[in-house]
């Protein structure tokens, strides 16, 4: 009896042994499909956040810099030459290449045309971009944007771009920071000059009799500039990074902007 037992508990131990082994395989695909699709769902939510701002940029009402890039992020311009290199962090990039680049147009760049692909958390966008320079002559440059992203943001970027026709308008055009004269008019002949502050006071916008603003947001000092235009109580913006933007003055203390209220600083 006692060996009919042991007999019986370790054919029942090597049966489950042998159902465990012949199910593994099993449960190692159905792991690897699992994970498959997560990848594939991924690099399909990643395409899409990066298409839409794409597309929010060529429609010339995009903050696309901001919008898609983690504050941290390494921006890597490929090649050789004074604009090569590797940018480190958010502001860094703006401040070092998008606003020297972009106060040399007339136009901004915009996105006339792109392909997207994905794979889990890669994005390669490539796409052809034009713009106008100060001195009127058309800028257009065929660009490969390499995204990894994290968050819907990027975080580490390889960009590739025809660097001959770049640095060209860089070399042929001072950097400029200022307006023309008949903005200066137009712009200190308005009644809004001065500080305008959102309520909880996280943005803070300055217009000057110059025709600049100057933007700050949170500890982001200086986050937004570029010029404006006031006519009557319609106010356009163009930032130096190349986006553009406008509001209303509802009362000569109370500005709607970009879906904000602003009230002027006494």
């Amino acid at each position: 009896m006692v060996r009919s037992s042991f007999a019986k508990r370790m054919a029942i131990l090597v049966s489950g042994v042998l159902l465990a082994c012949a199910a593994a395989p099993m449960l190692v695909a159905q792991a690897a499909a699992t994970s498959a699709q997560e990848a594939a769902d991924a690099a399909q939510r990643n395409k899409q956040i990066v298409a839409a701002a794409f597309d929010r940029w060529a429609a010339g009402g995009s903050e696309f810099f901001n919008e898609m890039l983690a504050p941290d992020v390494s921006w890597t311009i490929e090649g050789s030459g004074p604009s090569a290199g590797t940018y480190k962090g958010r502001d860094d990039f703006i401040a070092r290449a998008v606003r020297p680049f972009a106060s040399r147009l007339s136009a901004p760049v915009r996105p006339v045309s792109k392909q997207i692909w994905a794979d889990g958390e890669h994005v390669i966008i490539h796409w052809v971009g034009q713009g106008t320079a100060r001195d009127g002559r058309p800028y257009r440059n065929r660009y490969a944007w390499i995204f990894r992203m994290a968050g819907g943001k990027a975080v580490e970027v390889n960009a590739f771009l025809d660097l001959t026709v770049y640095d060209d308008v860089l070399r042929r055009i001072p950097h400029s920071t200022t307006t023309t004269q008949r903005d200066r008019t137009m712009s200190s002949q308005h009644p809004y000059i001065g500080m305008w502050v959102t309520p909880d006071g996280n943005i803070r916008q300055e217009l000057l009799p110059n025709g600049r603003y100057d933007e700050a947001r949170g500890s982001r000092k200086s986050a937004y500039q570029g010029r404006y235009e006031v006519k009557g109580t319609h106010i356009d913006y163009w930032d130096d990074t190349g986006f553009t933007a406008d509001g209303t003055f509802v009362s000569s203390d109370e500005l709607h902007h970009g879906g904000m209220i602003f009230r002027r600083e006494k």
